[in-house]
């Protein structure tokens, strides 16, 4: 099996002629509830799952993320690697994954957004399913084995998504997001986006109907928006098991923005799902709790870039939106960012005096 690198005009075969070494595939058989196939794809149409990973200049964690996919213990899948113009070894690092992995790589011809290599790899896949996963970021050896079994146990999971971890380099967990058993999927992805973007199940064909809009303006939030589009057609479920690791370090787009940009980004996604008729019934009813908890996301973020005069107006803001969110996980963070700055502060005055 020879993965290949194509480029928007051209395609060449990687150097090496040998074929992976990929176990068999996880059957997907029939489950006896109507339509289990949908006659969407025939078993030997092409593999269950496509991978899509996109990539710039990340050769050192493109491995890592490769490696997590070595050892699925499931293996209908593919891999669709859409690496970004990069100047370093990022190519060559998934080159050397031939053999290992059922993998093709796309090389765009210029410098894009993250949507659009997104939607260039599910265009290219072949999987009845598309998964994304960032190309710093891991999954579980079992997430594409509970994948699987979710979609044979019931032909409806056509949009599903595993619960995250955040971990920091040296493996160890930061935040775990919840999604609250009480709470409608409606008003999860209201308050918020915790599927990510990595280890989210799309069926291919919803997915290419709606797609990740490239709008620069929308960088950092387009996962987000594009979850809530699909959700107005056909609402997302959890699947059972752990997914996705997500690395948190300081490069990753999330971390880099800072909170103006980040306030006017919410703002354009806020404009752009209620001018579409779909998304405006879909959210519209909750459209306090979505104003609010962008507000308070913005908060946060200025609380940890030290603008706390900017971070308070926008809680007031959030709470004026959405009062259910003062009593939260997220808001008890914000307060202990405000507390850790004031001791800061009242430190640095003591020392001040002191040598007064």
């Amino acid at each position: 099996m020879r993965p290949s690198v194509l480029t928007l005009a051209t395609t060449r075969p990687a150097p090496s002629g040998r074929r992976a070494n990929i176990p068999p595939r996880c059957s997907l058989r029939h489950n006896g509830t109507p339509g289990w196939n949908r006659g969407l794809v025939t078993l030997d149409a092409g593999p269950l799952l496509s991978v899509v990973v996109p990539s710039f200049n990340r050769e050192d964690h493109i491995g890592r993320c490769l490696e997590s996919l070595v050892r699925q213990s499931c293996r209908d899948f593919e891999v669709v690697v859409v690496d970004n113009a990069s100047t370093d070894g990022t190519v060559e690092a998934v080159l050397s994954f031939d053999g290992r992995l059922d993998i093709k790589v796309l090389v765009n011809d210029s410098n894009r957004e993250r949507s659009f290599s997104r939607n260039r790899g599910a265009e290219h896949a072949r999987g009845l399913f598309v998964v994304f996963l960032d190309s710093d970021d891991e999954l579980r050896p079992d997430s594409l084995e509970l994948a699987a079994a979710f979609v044979e146990a019931d032909s409806r999971h056509r949009f599903f998504f595993q619960l995250l971890t955040i971990v920091d380099e040296t493996g160890a967990t930061v935040y775990e997001p919840v999604i609250r058993s009480g709470h409608s999927m409606r008003r999860t992805l209201a308050e918020g986006n915790p599927l990510s973007c990595s280890g989210v199940f799309v069926e291919r064909s919803l997915f290419l109907a709606h797609r990740f809009n490239e709008a620069p303006e929308l960088v950092g939030s387009e996962d987000w928006h594009c979850w809530i589009r699909i959700a107005a057609e056909h609402e997302p479920v959890v699947c059972p098991g752990g997914g996705a690791l997500l690395l948190d370090h300081s490069s990753r787009a999330t971390n880099a923005d800072s909170w103006d940009v980040a306030e006017q980004r919410y703002a354009w996604v806020v404009v752009e799902l209620l001018s579409n008729s779909s998304t405006k019934e879909y959210v519209g009813s909750l459209l306090g709790t979505l104003l609010g908890s962008r507000a308070h996301h913005v908060a946060v973020k200025a609380a940890g870039q030290h603008a706390h005069r900017e971070s308070l107006i926008r809680f007031g803001r959030a709470i004026r939106y959405h009062p259910g969110i003062l009593i939260s996980r997220r808001t008890m963070y914000l307060f202990r960012l405000w507390a850790t700055a004031t001791i800061r502060a009242l430190g640095q005055l003591g020392q001040r005096r002191r040598h007064n």
